[in-house]
């Protein structure tokens, strides 16, 4: 419901009607350094309540972010790249997103100078996943990551830079999308997809995405108007080619490239996860000072975010249009207030105005 930083929680914790409904919690700073460094130390049982998530057969979406930590005494906090060229220290955790529960169900913390992409084979194995789909974008494919995959018995559609030697002069000449496999319509956009093999027999699915490479010809016209550095005519020219383009790499034979391309771009629903994770509860700095205080932080997180997505799932269901952050700012005019009229701690709701009341009666709330 709030956004509080641990330094503020025992103001807001006194200030709510949870100091009233159970008294005994010790919120200090002090309290809570404890309980930290304690959880911290059921480092397996975070991992065993995690796995109890993950199924085989499921497809799973693997993609890390990034956190900024300033703390000197973190150990996983090192400098390493952020979107906008900021190599500021930061701790880079690795998510497992099941596509099938629409959710998150695990995550390994990694160092911030390290690729999230070298840690897939550890959260394999750390997770037991396997026998389903792993789904990852371009980084991921390394001849180590290949092989744990294998491993583990779990099928890949991994995304390749589309720079990629496989996509062959003949694939980026063909104007007229003839020499195309495969002609589809995915969300009202015109897909065209060629497939090759490459050396090790897995295939390589090529996709011409033409309302993706309309807007990328946008873009790179309009920066190209205002001069920015590196865009040319000839830059254009050279780089038109391949606007639009997706490539991706598989072991999944018997799968229509169309689909293929369907479970590839659900990979997007792992990005809307992190976009909860650090606006809606605003978990994107640590502000920790210690390993184990940190370690503990990001199960809660987890806790959180899991939390966050069952609410937005009851939403849905109910056909309640409204954003989470929207839902949670209704949520807090829903007040308890003492009775000044009578001793004791007799609390009796204030008027709740009638959309809120009307939204906590579809969830039977109040």
């Amino acid at each position: 419901m709030e956004k509080t930083p641990y330094c503020e929680l025992e103001d807001a914790y006194s200030e709510s009607f949870f100091s009233v409904f159970d008294k005994t919690l010790p919120m200090s700073k002090s309290s809570l350094s404890s309980f930290l460094h304690e959880l911290a130390r059921h480092k397996d049982q975070f991992k065993a309540y995690m796995r109890k998530d993950i199924e085989d057969d499921d497809t799973i979406i693997f993609d890390g972010t990034n956190l900024l930590c300033g703390s000197q005494n973190i150990s996983y906090s090192a400098a390493g790249y952020k979107h906008g060229h900021n190599y500021k220290s930061q701790v880079c955790p690795l998510y497992a997103y099941s596509a099938t529960k629409r959710k998150l169900v695990y995550y390994k913390l990694c160092e911030g100078s390290v690729s999230d992409a070298k840690s897939l084979t550890d959260i394999l194995v750390e997770a037991n996943i396997k026998n389903g789909i792993a789904i990852a974008d371009n980084g991921f494919d390394s001849p180590d990551n290949i092989s744990g995959l294998l491993h583990s018995k779990t099928n890949y559609i991994i995304a390749l830079r589309r720079d990629s030697a496989h996509v062959a002069k003949g694939i980026l000449d063909d104007s007229s999308r003839m020499g195309s496999k495969e002609k589809f319509v995915d969300n009202h956009e015109s897909v065209f997809a060629y497939e090759v093999k490459d050396g090790n027999g897995n295939r390589i699915c090529i996709y011409f995405n033409q309302t993706i490479a309309g807007v990328e010809t946008s873009e790179y016209l309009d920066k190209m108007q205002k001069g920015w550095k590196g865009y040319t005519e000839a830059g254009f020219e050279e780089a038109k080619k391949r606007f639009g383009i997706y490539v991706i790499k598989t072991n999944l034979m018997d799968m229509t490239l169309q689909k293929i391309y369907q479970h590839y771009k659900s990979r997007f629903e792992i990005e809307y996860s992190f976009d909860t994770l650090k606006n809606t509860l605003n978990f994107d700095k640590v502000y920790m000072h210690s390993d184990k205080s940190l370690e503990s932080w990001m199960f809660i997180n987890h806790i959180s975010i899991t939390i966050t997505q069952k609410i937005y799932d009851l939403l849905k269901d109910h056909e309640i249009n409204l954003s989470l952050r929207s839902f949670f700012k209704k949520l807090r005019q829903v007040i308890k207030q003492r009775d000044i009229f009578q001793k004791g701690d007799n609390y009796a709701l204030q008027v709740v105005p009638a959309k809120t009341r009307n939204i906590c009666d579809m969830l039977n709330l109040i």
